[in-house]
This record gives structure tokens, sequence and C-alpha cells, in this order.
């Protein structure tokens, strides 16, 4: 079933993209040179996909949103004590780890974004704790130890509790934003964008699935096979499922996109 992703443009083209013979397959489209990904390291990187900084539940105000927006957080409370190193489970399975100090996190949640103003005050972070907290990785989202923050109108930010050395490239992964996949071993269903409307008169193209595989990633895209003609249409971008066959295993490496956005999957 096709979907209509939430950040959409409804904007109309007037004219968009070439036309194809139908006897001919369009241009294929090779994605960007295998990602040089550690698949051997033990245990497997982390791939961080989002924020180093997770707002556990929304927060409890709009004045804190902007606040944290716009200038940040600053940690008034006393730190709690660091625990001793423990098992934790990871996708690749468990690992003995260290963990940071409650001191060392609130370097990621205490400077203020790039780029943005300081018209407001910052958050201000009344009390820490030791727990756990869900992360946007390349394998879904992860449970992973985490230090939980508390300010003051009572919003929970949290970030990992987990040295970055044991992240790949934290804070410098792109994400994919047209493409997430599921599955395991050597079969995925891969969403990928839609073939393009048909002009009228057409008949409609279609879209397959390519893939590239290397010892470290595995690239997705698609190629549109049929007529696309140059008629206006929307910017509404529609994804549909693609059946994607893998020579081996998925396994350690990682699944990026025809721009190197970083594919999440999960599992079935």
């Amino acid at each position: 079933m096709r979907r209509l992703l939430v950040l959409a443009v409804t904007a109309v083209l007037a004219g968009c993209g070439a036309t194809h013979d139908a006897a001919s397959p369009a241009p294929l489209v090779t994605g960007p040179a295998p990602v040089d990904f550690p698949v051997t390291a033990k245990p497997r990187p982390i791939v961080l996909l989002g924020s180093r900084v997770e707002v556990v539940d929304g927060y409890r105000s709009g004045e804190e949103k902007l606040g944290a927006s716009e200038s940040g957080f600053e940690f008034v409370g006393t730190p709690p004590a660091t625990p001793e190193p423990a098992t934790v489970t990871l996708p690749d399975g468990p690992a003995q780890l260290a963990f940071v100090p409650a001191a060392d996190a609130l370097q990621a949640v205490g400077a203020p974004p790039r780029g943005k103003g300081q018209q407001n005050a910052p958050v201000r972070l009344v009390s820490a704790e030791f727990g756990t907290a869900e992360f946007t990785t390349d394998r879904g989202r992860w449970p992973l130890p985490a230090w939980r923050f508390t300010t003051e109108a009572g919003s929970v930010v949290a970030t990992p509790a987990l040295s970055p050395d044991l992240f790949w490239r934290l804070g410098e992964v792109q994400p994919a934003v047209t493409a997430n996949a599921t599955g395991d071993g050597t079969d995925l269903t891969v969403s990928m964008p839609a073939p393009p409307e048909p002009c009228p008169g057409d008949e409609p193209a279609r879209n397959e699935p390519v893939v590239s595989e290397s010892e470290t990633s595995v690239t997705v895209t698609v190629r549109t096979i049929g007529k696309v003609g140059d008629c206006p249409r929307t910017l509404a971008l529609k994804l549909d499922p693609y059946p994607v066959r893998l020579a081996k295993p998925l396994g350690n490496r990682l699944l990026v996109d025809a721009q190197g956005g970083v594919v999440a999957v999960t599992t079935r």
C-alpha cells in the first residue's frame, strides 16, 4: 500500500522529469560509494540516527521547548554517582560496558543547538538519575543506558550514558528520509519512492529495486522502467514496499540509500 510522507509538499510542478521510452529502462542509479563501516568490530558500533538528546514523552510546556531549541540546557542539581560497568544488550548481542559520568553526558545536553540564537534562558535541569531510554538507531528504536535529567516543569530529557567511542560517527550520521526497511538475513522489504504518476494517456511506469553490495554496506535504490512524461505533478512523495533479496545476510553491514543516508532496519 502506498503511503504519503508526513512532510509531503503539495505544490504543483509545471513539468517534472524527462520522457523515457517504455522499451528503454531509465538509467541505473548506482548510488554512493560503499560505506567504510567497521563490520568486524566487537561490539558493533552503535549507529545513532536521531538526536543524542531524547525528550521522553515530550515537553511539559511550550516555553521549555522553545528555550531548549534556542539555548539548550543548564544543570543546577547534584550529579549522582556513576554506576559500575555492567552488561548491556546491543543490536549484535550483550557486551560488558563502562558508563560515562553524568557530568560528561551533560556536555551533549547542555550546549545550545548550532546556529541558534539565545534570546531565551537555557532550560534548567534540576535532577539527574541513571536509567534507560530508547534512541533511534540503524537497527530501529533501541533501549540504551542513559542519564535522565528532569527539568523544573517535570520534562525528562535523556542522553546515552555510554562512551562516544562506542558509536559510529556520533552526531554526523545522515539518516535516510525516503526509505525504511524490515526483515533479516537475505530477505528485506524496503519502502522507497513509488513510480511517478502517468501523464494522461500514458501507460503507468513501474519501479524496481536496485541493490549494490559491498563487504561493509548495502545500497538500495529504485530505477523507473516505462514512459515518464513531462506533465505537471505534485511533490507529494509516495512510498511503496519493495522486496529485496541480498546475496548474503545483511549482518553487521549498513543499509544506505542512493544519497548515502543510513536506512533503519527492523526485524519482522
